[in-house]
């Protein structure tokens, strides 16, 4: 069956302009996460962890403190469960899990790596290091921008398959971050309580 020049003329420019609107809502989304994230030299927030895995019968939540400095790192301190922590330095993680420290090279971690990375480019305002590997499509939900990343590069696809970041518009700030991974396993991480360019020690993020 043939379509008439008409039909196929109208499905062609249907996509034009699909293509198009989807062009504009990412190059908005890169501006404004762009330029906020220019003058954000710090932030500090509460964060929740929820964990869904096929093991357990019911979720895993975790509750803690989280902490960004431009040029310096990252860091999760957990209060639930209480003294756990994972600092993520340039080169190095240094993990503390119920009692035991372990530091380990970024490349040696792809969960980890992949958290830093997405983190990372959400603070800096780097939307072209979200992409690095991966293919995004992006959504305008009204009071928030919802970015999806499907990783393409081997070793990430491996554990994950699909990351979830939902930015808030008013302040281009990540809201929560989703990742899915091939198992059919799942982290949530929820952040709020937000403080923005407050005094943070660089020496928190050695990891030697």
């Amino acid at each position: 069956m043939k379509l008439k020049p008409i039909y196929l003329a109208t499905a062609l420019w249907a996509c034009l302009v699909a293509t198009t609107a989807a062009k504009a809502q990412e190059a908005d989304f890169a501006e404004r996460l762009k330029t906020v994230s220019a003058a954000t030299r710090a932030i500090e927030c509460d964060f929740t962890l929820t964990r869904t895995m096929s093991i357990m019968t019911s979720d895993v939540v975790s509750e803690g403190r989280f902490c960004y400095l431009r040029e310096a790192g990252i860091s999760l301190d957990f209060t639930r469960p209480a003294g756990d922590q994972i600092t993520m330095g340039r080169e190095r993680f240094r993990i503390v899990s119920s009692g035991k420290t372990s530091v380990v090279k970024v490349d040696s971690n792809p969960m980890l790596r992949q958290l830093q990375r997405m983190l990372t480019a959400c603070m800096t305002g780097n939307v072209d290091m979200l992409r690095e590997g991966s293919e995004l499509t992006f959504k305008d939900e009204g009071a928030n921008f919802v970015v999806s990343i499907t990783p393409s590069d081997r070793r990430a696809r491996g554990m994950v398959r699909l990351i979830t970041l939902t930015f808030e518009k008013e302040n281009m700030s990540l809201v929560t971050m989703r990742m899915d991974e091939t198992s059919g396993d799942s982290s949530q991480y929820e952040f709020y309580n937000k403080k923005f360019n407050g005094e943070i020690d660089p020496a928190r993020f050695n990891v030697r």
